[in-house]
């Protein structure tokens, strides 16, 4: 008669298994994480793609021209509403509301609130951040003169096919700004100058978010832009600041249509 029985695990054993386990986390935990930003890096793509389509749609309607881009009230003076918001619909608690996004001169064109927020930003929102509650994403001020009226014509002004298709018109604002700043807001609104600064989230450097720093601007990091010719790139925070906001003429990011300088 055979007889059987359970052999147990030795310690060393046990010890062996818990370290190959170890090991297998330590080794997929940043393919995982490579392959979720990824993941999000195509989604903010894809919305950049979709704010773009829907302001060529916009355009279509409007004999080419964009709609205002939420500068300080402009909007109100024309009587319309921007393209992030309407800001006849009163804030709540300080900040936008969706009701406001559902209001905006390019919502109907895009009908998901969802497509105006990149995944990967998560800071919470701070106080005075005005818009930060409904998009991760800001229209170049140079849609409407960045501020400054154009004669008598309050109405927005600018042409899409005035731009070159490589300017660059909306971008992901700077989450960082607030902090590294001193307070100063920069999402009281729809819109921006370029010297505003870029998110560094989608970048390939790693630079500690709780250390980052204006100085540290500069660097390999970097964001989605979307371009008046309905491409879509990265841009790192070294090129964006050095080749596109330092010049003093014309570029990319300076492309105001109503200035030899594109500046403001």
């Amino acid at each position: 008669m055979k007889s059987f029985y359970r052999r147990a695990f030795t310690l060393v054993e046990l010890l062996v298994l818990i370290a190959i386990i170890a090991f297998l986390i330590a080794f997929l935990l940043p393919v995982l994480g490579k392959a979720k930003e990824s993941a999000n890096r195509t989604m903010c793509l894809s919305n950049h793609k979709q704010i773009l389509m829907a302001i060529s749609f916009y355009a279509n309607d409007n004999k080419g021209y964009v709609p205002h881009c939420n500068w300080l009230g402009q909007e109100n003076t024309a009587g319309v509403p921007g393209w992030l918001y309407d800001p006849t619909v009163p804030n709540v608690g300080g900040f936008k509301t969706e009701d406001a996004l559902k209001k905006g001169a390019l919502f109907k064109y895009i009908r998901n609130p969802k497509i105006y927020k990149c995944p990967l930003d998560i800071i919470p929102t701070r106080n005075g951040e005005v818009v930060r509650t409904i998009s991760s994403y800001r229209m170049n001020g140079s849609a409407n003169n960045f501020g400054n009226p154009y004669g008598t014509i309050v109405v927005p002004y600018s042409k899409l096919a005035k731009w070159k298709p490589s300017d660059i018109i909306v971008w992901e604002l700077d989450e960082y700004f607030h902090t590294v700043s001193g307070g100063v807001n920069i999402f009281n609104d729809g819109s921006n100058f370029p010297y505003e600064g870029i998110t560094p989230r989608h970048g390939s450097a790693k630079t500690a978010k709780d250390t980052f720093t204006l100085a540290g601007q500069k660097s390999n990091n970097g964001a989605i832009v979307g371009c008046a010719g309905m491409s879509v790139e990265w841009i790192s925070i070294r090129e964006y600041f050095e080749k596109e906001v330092a010049p003093s003429g014309r570029t990319r990011l300076w492309n105001n249509q109503f200035t030899a300088s594109g500046h403001q």
